[in-house]
């Protein structure tokens, strides 16, 4: 099956923000709970809804929706000059775009936030379709966002990659009946991401994607 389209996480695989993410976290625990949270704690969250997330460790559900609403208002407020983008990424992407391949962003973010930090980061030009929180009612690793993005880019999930940095994002693809890639970049324990994730691929930048596919599209050859 040829690969025609590419479904990418966006936190911790298209963009590095992880120190907005765990700065965001400590200052919603610290200002809600009066209490620290370890960073690995942060980390397990990454990939889920925020909403589940808050719901983990607040007490009642409104305290969960009013730490959500801390934790959206520090990250607003320090959203930019704290995203970075990933070096090789935009390359890597606008190669993709000129191939003809189609590219989705599938997230447990909001659209708004995630359109915001593809034009950040200077990527929204080649990303065709989102998908977020908003648009499904079931969050990876739920195969259904994915499903969502493969009918939008009018393509079947067997041609397609998913990529990620947490074993939420390669199980919903695969569920999918995609093909799955791991960043090694993620800062899941590396172990979780290879049991639970079950990657078909394991790729150092995204980049590597370029011989992946080609190896797929134009030749023979087993990978």
């Amino acid at each position: 099956m040829e690969i025609k389209g590419l479904l990418f996480d966006f936190d911790g695989t298209l963009a590095n923000t992880i120190d907005l993410i765990l700065a965001t976290f400590r200052h919603t625990f610290k200002h809600c709970l009066n209490r620290e949270i370890p960073e690995r704690e942060i980390i397990k969250t990454f990939g889920l809804p925020l909403a589940e997330a808050m719901a983990r460790y607040a007490p009642t559900p409104a305290k969960a929706e009013e730490m959500c609403a801390v934790y959206r208002e520090y990250n607003l407020t320090n959203h930019d000059r704290m995203i970075k983008e990933i070096p090789g990424t935009r390359d890597a992407l606008e190669n993709f775009h000129k191939q003809g391949l189609k590219l989705a962003v599938v997230t447990s973010k909001k659209n708004a936030m995630t359109r915001r930090g593809l034009k950040c980061c200077g990527l929204d030009p080649y990303v065709s379709v989102v998908v977020s929180s908003e648009d499904t009612a079931r969050s990876k690793p739920h195969p259904e966002p994915m499903l969502k993005a493969c009918e939008l880019l009018g393509l079947k999930p067997e041609e397609c990659i998913c990529v990620g940095d947490s074993p939420f994002d390669l199980q919903s693809g695969r569920a999918a009946g995609a093909l799955t890639a791991a960043v090694t970049y993620t800062s899941f324990v590396w172990q979780d991401i290879l049991e639970d994730g079950q990657p078909d691929f394991i790729i150092d930048n995204i980049c590597d994607l370029i011989t992946i596919i080609d190896k797929i599209n134009f030749s023979k050859e087993e990978i």
